[in-house]
Formats: structure tokens, C-alpha cells, sequence
């Protein structure tokens, strides 16, 4: 037995018991407009449902588990931060940066805060609030004396205090770090210079990374082909199970700058 749209809506009504459920076409696909309490939320349900699988398993229990918990908590981000709650102070201790594809709102609808990154993504600024995060949008900047510049400074600063936590798998001669702190801000850490120089110590000329969502950043030490594919295959992988993805191009790091770079798995 599969998994169906009216299963996840239900597992999401159990937790939202107010939420209205609203069908928009797009193109040939239907996108599902979630309205809870004067807030609202775009989802691509039937992209999810697809990367479910065609049986019921305890892992695919555990994926609608987090998708259920990822758009509570994000309703909850919307409706528990005001910008009028929140000091200067509050805000300089608990900003970090955030990647998101080069894609994503790309219009900018929600006047969003946003830097340059890479051809593939940018830097958003995101408040944490313990059980999640909240991006911010141009007012912020209107309250409070900051630059945008100075509150990215801030953000990357907080980044670079959490703590590097990681584990390494070797295949035929190739390793892979996978960051794995679970603080929401392991895919951030790509921002952090000094994360991608700890790593190029040890590693040098042979270092690609791969950051496929927003929980997951991979480095690796590749130093043949089947490392390339390997890594390679991984991205994909990774990419398709996030709930936030963002790239399945790589990148290379030359102790300075990152570089796209174009796996070609024959």
C-alpha cells in the first residue's frame, strides 16, 4: 500500500486541527496553498508523495514525520515572531545565515534579505528561536541601526561559534565528511571560512563539497574517478530526500574560493 495526498494532509490536520487546504494549478501539476490562522504556506505535496516510494516503511514514516514537523514549525515561526517582540540585542545574539538555491524566491514577493553566495545559491538571514528559524525581510532593517551588511557580519559571526561535528566514511580510497551537527545550520556552514579551511588542511587541492539541502553539506577528499561518481551519486540522493534542497552541483575549494563544478557520470 502507498502513500496517498489525503494521508499526509490528515497527519498535518492532526497537529493544525484549523487548517484550510487550498488547489492551485501551475503548469500541468497542482500546487496546494496551506492557510492556517491568516498564514499561509506553499507546498509541492505530490513531488513529496512521489519520494515516499510505493511501499509503507518505517524510514518513509520517519520522512512524513519531519515534513509534518517542518510545516508546524513553520507556521509557529510565522505566528510567534513579531518584529515588535524582539531587542536589538535579541536579534545581534540569535541571526545566523542560511543557503538557499539561486532559485528560490526569485521574485523576492516577501522582500526577503539576501546576499550573493554562488551561481547556485544565496545567503538568506534567518532569527532562531530554538525550535526553529524565521527569515527576515526588509523590515527588520527599518528598527533596527544595522546595515544589512553589518547584521550578515553578525550572522556569520554566530555561525562560526557553533560547534563542527562530523563523520567520515572512506570508499576506495576516497573520503567523505558528512557535518552532522542537526542544529538546522550544517548546510550554512559552506559560509564558514573556517570550516572549509580546517577541512583543506587535511584534504588540499583533492576537496570538493556538495551541499544538496539545507541539512546536509558533504566534503570530500576525492582522489580518483569513482570518487567523482560516487560523490556525485550521493548529491543526487541527498537532494531528492531533503525537505529544503538546494544543489546537486558541486563545488570545488581552492583554499580561497569555491567553484562550480560539473560532475559527468558516464
Amino acid at each position: 500500500m502507498s502513500y496517498s495526498r489525503d494521508y499526509i494532509f490528515e497527519k498535518i490536520i492532526e497537529k493544525l486541527p484549523t487548517l484550510k487546504i487550498h488547489e492551485r494549478r501551475e503548469k500541468e501539476s497542482s500546487v496546494f496553498i496551506l492557510e492556517y490562522e491568516n498564514r499561509r504556506a506553499k507546498i509541492d505535496i505530490d513531488s513529496f508523495v512521489r519520494k515516499l516510494g510505493d511501499k509503507k516503511t518505517s524510514e518513509s514514516d520517519k520522512k512524513i514525520e519531519e515534513f509534518v514537523y517542518y510545516i508546524v514549525g513553520n507556521f509557529n515561526a510565522q505566528k510567534e515572531l513579531s518584529i515588535d517582540d524582539i531587542t536589538e540585542d535579541e536579534l545581534l545574539e540569535n541571526i545566523f545565515p542560511v543557503v538557499r538555491a539561486s532559485s528560490f524566491n526569485k521574485d523576492n514577493e516577501k522582500n526577503l534579505v539576501s546576499f550573493d553566495h554562488t551561481n547556485e545559491t544565496r545567503i538568506y538571514l534567518a532569527y532562531d528561536f530554538k525550535d526553529g528559524y524565521k527569515l527576515l525581510d526588509g523590515s527588520f532593517l527599518s528598527k533596527f541601526s544595522k546595515t544589512e551588511e553589518e547584521l550578515l557580519g553578525f550572522a556569520k559571526d554566530n555561525l562560526e561559534k557553533l560547534p563542527l561535528k562530523y563523520n567520515v566514511d572512506e570508499v576506495a580510497g576516497n573520503k567523505f565528511y558528512f557535518l552532522n551537527a542537526k542544529d538546522g545550520y550544517d548546510g550554512a556552514r559552506i559560509i564558514d571560512k573556517n570550516v572549509l579551511n580546517y577541512f583543506y588542511d587535511k584534504i588540499g587541492d583533492s576537496f570538493y563539497v556538495g551541499l544538496p539541502h539545507q541539512d546536509t553539506l558533504i566534503i570530500a577528499d576525492v582522489q580518483n574517478k569513482q570518487g567523482l561518481e560516487i560523490l556525485q551519486k550521493m548529491m543526487v540522493h541527498f537532494f531528492t530526500e531533503g525537505l529544503v534542497p538546494i544543489t546537486t552541483i558541486t563545488f570545488k575549494y581552492d583554499g580561497k574560493e569555491l567553484e562550480s563544478y560539473f560532475i559527468f557520470v558516464e
